[in-house]
């Protein structure tokens, strides 16, 4: 799994100041024991979005392969996984991900959601979208799912972020109903059989 450095950085950063702040502003009584005020950080409620959560707003505005996703809509399953060019387990993961969608052609829609793309080494101009599009281009069916892309790190925000994964690749199952059925690395093996547990209401 690829770490994405900065982020994890940032949070560790805004994870330690929440911590010191927390501190020093609730106080200990002269038993030793924290003010009754204290509240709960939201490190300690876990992530905003979990398994059962409705799935956030999903409109990429560029499409590298495949017919766009407007929406997570009811009624249909979606396999949304975050990936990027650079990391080579998002990589290892492409010819899994194109047998599921084989398998699962006529009931899931899979969309590898470039979210975390790097800017080329040296680059003086924004070459991301380049780089996904010359990948993509490169694996041609070997790559047989859609691929969306975004600059601005809205999407990675509502689902990766808020789901607080750390690494790509990370993979969304949503089910019919429109919610979360199952989040995780797209080579685990739970990963197909929540997608085969979520085509099952959708087939009815």
């Amino acid at each position: 799994m690829c770490n994405l450095s900065r982020t994890s950085v940032v949070a560790l950063g805004a994870g330690l100041l929440s911590a010191a702040l927390i501190l020093t502003s609730t106080g200990v009584s002269a038993g030793g024991s924290a003010s009754p005020q204290q509240k709960p950080s939201a490190a300690q409620k876990g992530p905003a979005l979990k398994v059962g959560s409705e799935a956030p707003a999903f409109s990429p505005s560029v499409w590298i392969k495949g017919d766009p996703v407007k929406a997570v809509e009811q009624g249909k399953v979606h396999v949304v996984e975050f990936w990027a060019t650079w990391c080579g387990p998002c990589r290892q993961s492409i010819p899994h991900l194109t047998e599921l969608q084989k398998k699962f052609k006529d009931s899931a829609t899979f969309v590898g959601m470039a979210s975390s793309e790097r800017k080329s080494k040296g680059a003086k101009t924004d070459d991301r979208q380049e780089q996904v599009e010359k990948f993509v281009k490169s694996m041609g069916d070997k790559m047989g799912y859609a691929v969306a892309f975004e600059t601005d790190g809205t999407i990675r925000k509502a689902w990766f972020e808020a789901a607080g994964q750390e690494g790509i690749p990370a993979a969304f199952v949503v089910g019919s109903d429109g919610k979360i059925a199952w989040i995780g690395h797209p080579m685990d093996p739970e990963m197909e059989k929540a997608i085969q547990a979520a085509v099952k209401p959708a087939k009815k």
